[in-house]
């Protein structure tokens, strides 16, 4: 068959079906058409949705990550609260220094420091204070006969030492306990008691 007998073939078809063939020609094209803006459209929306998803994993993660941070902060935080509370009490260089300033020249009339003699925590701090006292040119009487007594607190003696001794712990950052009884209520010295460390206190936990 010659190249022109092949090409009268092709077209050797009826004109009904020729317009078949172009209809569903057309059909096909705008089928075609339509899948792709379908397929394209839903590519964008599935690709919005799973970036919501996406964005909604990893502000919950980061919200994870800051709740287990902010709760490493809070147990370190605790951590170092006990740490402090059950180390032995001692005054520090800087506290003996200011110590020893703030009460050269003052009691004239000395003072008793005691303690707990069976508690060596107790001892260790009643030792640090006695020093500084007599560092600072001030006599010191001690008695460490105390059994029982917790915390530190000052008893008896006149006003103007009392006063004295106070401000000199509060220079410090110590507070003393004013509602101690000391060893006898005539005893016209200051009495400073150093009893054993009060118990740690654990944060409550709900039921």
């Amino acid at each position: 068959m010659t190249k022109k007998m092949f090409m009268l073939s092709m077209f050797d078809i009826s004109l009904p079906a020729a317009n078949a063939i172009y209809t569903w020609a057309n059909v096909l094209l705008v089928v075609g058409a339509v899948s792709a803006l379908v397929g394209t459209l839903g590519v964008f929306w599935i690709g919005g949705i799973r970036e919501r998803y996406s964005d909604e994993r990893i502000a919950s993660n980061e919200a994870e990550t800051a709740r287990a941070k902010a709760e490493a902060a809070k147990a370190q935080l605790e951590t170092e609260r006990l740490k402090v509370q059950l180390a032995w009490r001692r005054l520090s260089p800087n506290q003996y220094a200011v110590l020893v300033t703030s009460l050269k020249g003052k009691i004239p009339e000395g003072i008793w420091i005691e303690t707990v003699g069976s508690d060596p925590e107790a001892s260790e701090l009643h030792a640090d204070i006695a020093k500084a006292f007599k560092d600072a040119g001030i006599a010191v009487h001690t008695f460490t006969g105390w059994e029982r007594t917790v915390g530190v607190g000052i008893a008896n003696g006149h006003s103007a030492s009392r006063q004295a001794v106070l401000s000199a712990f509060n220079s410090i950052g110590v507070v003393l306990d004013e509602h101690k009884s000391g060893m006898s209520k005539s005893n016209d010295k200051v009495e400073i008691i150093v009893g054993s460390k009060p118990p740690p206190v654990f944060p409550q936990s709900n039921p």
